[in-house]
């Protein structure tokens, strides 16, 4: 039962992560194509949007790890958080595939981690695509 609660916990994150990733992307594609700022500002201004978009899908993911840490799911081993900050440190590191968090998931949180790793390389392939759309545009 515990596997199939995390695995829906994860699933919802995801979810939730890659539409707000979406919704940002959107927006900055629709404010590229209207701005009149010079080509560097534009590139800065998406730049700067999809850093936003990133952090707060390691924000969605960090409170997933937190409720699924509350429900028993697993915990970490190395260094023990106290802060929330700390679980989003290991949130950013972890979606950016980057990996060098001083702890390790330990449990069914192996599965969340394993899909915000997963979710971080697709979201991060899609900013890039919308960063070379602006760095192409005339």
């Amino acid at each position: 039962m515990e596997v199939f609660t995390q695995l829906l916990i994860a699933i919802m994150a995801v979810g939730i992560t890659t539409a707000s990733h979406y919704s940002f992307l959107n927006r900055l594609k629709k404010w590229m194509n209207k701005t009149r700022l010079p080509p560097v500002l534009t590139l800065l201004g998406v730049v700067y949007g999809i850093t936003l978009s990133q952090l707060i899908a390691a924000l969605w993911f960090a409170i997933s790890i937190e409720i699924s840490i509350y429900l028993g799911l697993g915990a970490f081993k190395g260094e023990v958080f106290v802060t929330f900050i700390e679980t989003f440190y290991f949130s950013l590191i972890n979606l950016t595939t980057l990996g060098m968090a001083p702890v390790e998931p330990t449990g069914h949180l192996y599965l969340l981690a394993g899909l915000e790793a997963m979710t971080g390389f697709l979201l991060v392939s899609c900013s890039a695509s919308l960063i070379f759309k602006t760095m192409n545009k005339q």
